[in-house]
């Protein structure tokens, strides 16, 4: 995304529902499928070798993708994504479609050639309108207008919505910033810390927890027994690590990669310090005084 402050728009399991329903074409519906079930591009979706899909191991070798690198590496970059059990059935029965030949997605013109990425959104575009989700985000409008248009529009879900789907499911379920960039084949963590603003599930968690304690108290004391279906949200079972409080503010833009790069280097120092010291709560409790005291310093020279 051009605009680092603009998050992206994810979608509902409502209007995935509604997206497939409105697919009429297999092939579109099981590209999308494994798109959404695997995090994929739409290049990483099209270039598949049926030969890089493993359903025994249940993982997919991606081949040569994106790479920011690329032109000093002359290539792209290779990562092994796992495929959910879940998704392996409809798979296999597209595979015994494609009757054992060379890509997963072959163009319609001939099984040697892969479907292209143009072709693919064309379908996505024509299936977003049929589903009644073609509402559009924005406008670019050209420098030096064209023959037949002046501007285009961006719509507020593309093929690449897929991705983001999976990425803020996966984070809503696992909390694991690093898990999630690697699925992505992101080099920096930076560049996943996105989906952190976008998922809500821990705000919301912090506020159901923060309103429903008192009246949750009250039913407890007239009916004990009611404790026992109440489940503490995670958010309030523990206390984090000075590391895991580091890297939740990090992910969501609450500090720079300066900043957060400082106070790692300060929580190690205090680690070092205390090497002879094994006490885990004297470990924890010198490691939030360095966060603190780094916080407030800042907070000064503001």
């Amino acid at each position: 995304m051009g605009n680092k402050n603009k998050l992206p728009d994810i979608f509902t399991k409502e209007e995935l529902i509604k997206l497939f329903e409105s697919m009429i074409r297999p092939k579109c519906v099981i590209a999308c499928f494994v798109a959404l079930m695997c995090g994929l591009r739409v290049r990483e979706v099209c270039n598949l070798q049926i030969s890089d899909m493993n359903l025994e191991r249940r993982i997919i070798k991606i081949r040569d993708s994106k790479n920011p690198n690329r032109k000093k590496q002359g290539y792209g970059k290779d990562r092994i994504v796992p495929i959910p059990e879940i998704a392996i059935s409809p798979i296999k029965k597209w595979i015994d479609i494609v009757e054992g030949g060379k890509w997963f997605l072959p163009s319609a013109k001939s099984p040697d050639i892969p479907l292209r990425t143009k072709t693919l959104h064309i379908w996505f575009a024509e299936t977003r309108e049929r589903a009644k989700l073609d509402e559009v985000d924005y406008k670019i409008r050209y420098k030096k207008k064209t023959q037949f248009r002046e501007e285009t529009n961006v719509y507020k879900f593309r093929f690449h919505h897929l991705r983001h789907f999976y990425a803020t499911y996966i984070y809503d379920k696992t909390r694991d910033l690093y898990a999630v960039a690697n699925l992505l084949g992101h080099n920096q963590v930076t560049t996943t810390q996105i989906y952190a603003k976008v998922s809500d599930k821990q705000m919301k968690e912090t506020i159901d927890f923060a309103f429903n304690r008192p009246i949750k108290t009250q039913l407890f004391e007239k009916n004990p027994m009611n404790a026992v279906n109440y489940t503490i949200p995670e958010i309030a079972k523990r206390e984090k690590s000075p590391l895991e409080i580091l890297e939740e503010r990090f992910a969501r833009g609450e500090l720079s990669d300066i900043e957060y790069q400082n106070k790692i280097r300060l929580l190690r120092l205090a680690k070092d310090h205390l090497k002879d010291k094994p006490e885990e709560k004297q470990e924890e409790e010198i490691g939030i005084q360095v966060i603190h005291k780094q916080d407030n310093k800042q907070d000064e020279e503001n």
